[in-house]
């Protein structure tokens, strides 16, 4: 289905700027157009694409229907175009010239000041914060805003040390720069995950650009994010049992982290999701709710540890569970907690960084983090038994080879359990062995 969306070409001008026309077809790009109107910066509003409803621009009925007849048209130009065409939409050329004939608009060459690369990093910023994605119907979550604030200011540090003075454009962004870039980043001591996270981000920054016209030469197949396999903990049954049965009556702030962190160890959710569970989410033996990142709402039964939490707090506080504090906080009273309660098995983190395979030994209390709880119910799930593909329909992993790169097994767990399998189909002593002819 197609999707419309209205931009302002320069939404920092200090006068009337052309609004342009977005069309998408089945989440592709299909093409853009000038509507032939302009406005104000000062009365567009970003989020509903149309003019503000202000006595300061009266005529903003007459401007706004106007913009919706156009939406209309561009939808119909579509829908009429795929009827007579076996439902084949049309080439980005076609369809352009089909609107721009209907709008009644001769496309001319225009002498445009060139947009700065970190200016527009800036506005798309501001413009992706408030953007609602089609597959969640949602704005960006903080935590994906947050990822792409650290990899445009290590974009700016890589301009400022490497470039300095020099011209830094749309134009230098090219396979010199991604090793240049690269390079950088091992130099910087990045870890080659991070580097993955960073090119990673910075391409889908940089695909944007593209379909706005900005980088025609743009080549994302040249733009690889690099990654290796993390070491990842996670708690087996016997250590959640273990944080149960810790008295923590002495110590009322590891009791709470403790108590929430089992609720993340049985139920699957993130972080983000296990602490805003309402009451409304609870209903007699399962937890329902829409979770933040993807919009996805999942069922999860209670597990008897985590009813056992909820009669704690009954009453206590509106939701029956702990109040919830920063995830910064959370994972350094988590070590603590680790530490408590004994997890000072030595743990071996391998990882590149720097451009430098290393391993580094651990005291595995040290690596205990909220996110070791989501994992940690995939990873005891698993080896329970239990469906992978009901399994990543509560953690939400789209591919079983994802899912598989997600949990957190060792050589001899994986040995553990096709010996188990063995021994399940192993005939009993007392049945002979039968032997095909």
């Amino acid at each position: 289905m197609a999707k419309i969306n209205f931009y302002l070409r320069d939404k920092e001008a200090d006068s009337p700027t052309p609004i342009l026309m977005f069309i998408s077809y089945n989440g592709a790009r299909l093409t853009k157009v000038m509507t032939g109107e302009t406005i104000d910066p000062m009365f567009w509003d970003a989020k509903t694409q149309r003019a503000k409803q202000t006595k300061k621009f009266p005529t903003f009925p007459e401007f706004n229907s106007r913009l919706s007849n156009i939406e209309t048209l561009a939808e119909n130009l579509l829908r009429q175009y795929m009827n007579d065409n076996d439902q084949q939409p049309p080439t980005v050329e076609t369809y352009r010239a089909l609107l721009n004939q209907s709008l009644n608009i001769t496309p001319k060459r225009e002498t445009v000041k060139p947009i700065d690369l970190f200016s527009f990093m800036d506005s798309y910023l501001t413009e992706y914060e408030t953007r609602i994605f089609e597959k969640t119907g949602r704005p960006i979550t903080k935590t994906t805003m947050r990822v792409y604030k650290q990899a445009f200011r290590v974009l700016k540090e890589f301009k400022e040390k490497e470039y300095k003075k020099r011209e830094f454009s749309f134009a230098q962004i090219d396979y010199h720069f991604y090793t240049q870039f690269q390079q950088y980043l091992v130099k910087q001591n990045f870890s080659t995950n991070t580097i993955g996270k960073h090119i990673r981000t910075l391409k889908t920054f940089f695909l944007e650009a593209q379909e706005r016209g900005l980088m025609p030469n743009f080549s994302p197949k040249k733009f690889k994010s690099v990654s290796e396999p993390s070491d990842a903990i996670y708690l087996n049954e016997s250590e959640l049992n273990t944080l149960f049965e810790l008295d923590l009556n002495m110590n009322p702030r590891l009791e709470k982290v403790r108590d929430l962190f089992l609720v993340g160890c049985w139920t699957g959710l993130r972080f983000s999701d296990f602490t805003r569970i309402k009451k409304e989410n609870i209903d007699g033996e399962f937890i329902e709710m829409e979770t933040q990142k993807t919009g996805e709402v999942v069922v999860i039964p209670i597990h008897w540890q985590v009813e056992a939490i909820l009669k704690r707090y009954e009453g206590k506080t509106p939701n029956s569970l702990p109040k919830p504090i920063s995830n910064q906080k959370m994972n350094d009273y988590l070590k603590e907690l680790g530490q408590l309660a004994g997890f000072n098995e030595t743990v071996s983190e391998t990882m590149t960084k720097g451009g430098v395979r290393q391993t580094v030994n651990y005291p595995k209390f040290e690596l205990i983090t909220t996110h070791t709880a989501r994992r940690s119910f995939a990873t005891n799930q698993y080896l329970a038994g239990f469906p992978s593909t009901s399994i990543m329909k509560i953690t939400g992993h789209r591919t079983e080879k994802a899912f598989m790169k997600y949990i957190k097994i060792t050589p001899r767990e994986h040995a553990n359990k096709l010996r188990d399998l063995w021994r399940k189909n192993t005939p009993s002593k007392d049945e002979p062995f039968r032997i095909a002819n």
